[in-house]
């Protein structure tokens, strides 16, 4: 037995999907409190981001920002992650519209000057404030945060060799015997603007 859709219901189900693309300026941040806040500075980020209103009552976003976080030394650290979430718009009874975020992905890191790069998974999760300013424009704030999972790497070469044998020439292992992985958070507030076609 074989079913028919008739071509105007195949029309009609493809025009209810509302394609978004848009981008957000604004500042990037380590988690407060945190050692990652106690060596990187705060700074301006960026991203952009696009979102299709499926499935059923939720969106699904794909997205990815660049940040540069400089320290108090001479290093600094590139953050470039990449993301997919679910979206879901809350029932609220007012124009502004507040949408949660949830979802993973992955963030290239790079600790410049000494080029050490890769990457890592990431957790995502967001909080979106947005007023439709017209039928094809969107306007409001986003709060994102990525939270980058770094314990499971092993530790550098030297550190593994230096706890064996104390002939190392970094000062960093001299003085400290143990090497340190730790997971990282950091997140972005900014400005953002999209357009719905």
């Amino acid at each position: 037995m074989s079913l028919a859709i008739p071509a105007g219901l195949q029309a009609r189900e493809s025009d209810n999907l509302k394609h978004e693309i848009g981008v957000w300026l604004g500042g990037s941040f380590p988690f407060p409190s945190t050692p990652y806040d106690d060596v990187l500075d705060s700074n301006v980020g960026g991203g952009m981001f696009y979102r299709v209103n499926w499935p059923w009552i939720f969106y699904t976003e794909f997205g990815l920002s660049y940040t540069t976080y400089f320290s108090q030394t001479t290093q600094l650290l590139v953050s470039a992650p990449v993301y997919g979430a679910l979206v879901y718009p809350l029932p609220l009874p007012f124009r502004l519209q507040i949408m949660a975020k949830l979802g993973g992905g992955a963030a290239y890191l790079e600790v410049r000057p000494q080029n050490l790069h890769g990457w890592d998974p990431m957790l995502f999760g967001g909080l979106e404030m947005s007023l439709l300013a017209s039928r094809k424009l969107r306007v409001g704030l986003r709060l994102d945060a990525n939270y980058i999972l770094d314990s499971h790497r092993r530790p550098p070469l030297e550190a593994r060799i230096g706890y064996l044998y104390p002939g190392t020439t970094n000062a960093r292992y001299l003085e400290n015997r143990t090497y340190e992985l730790r997971d990282g958070g950091f997140y972005h507030f900014g400005l953002m603007v999209s357009f719905i076609f």
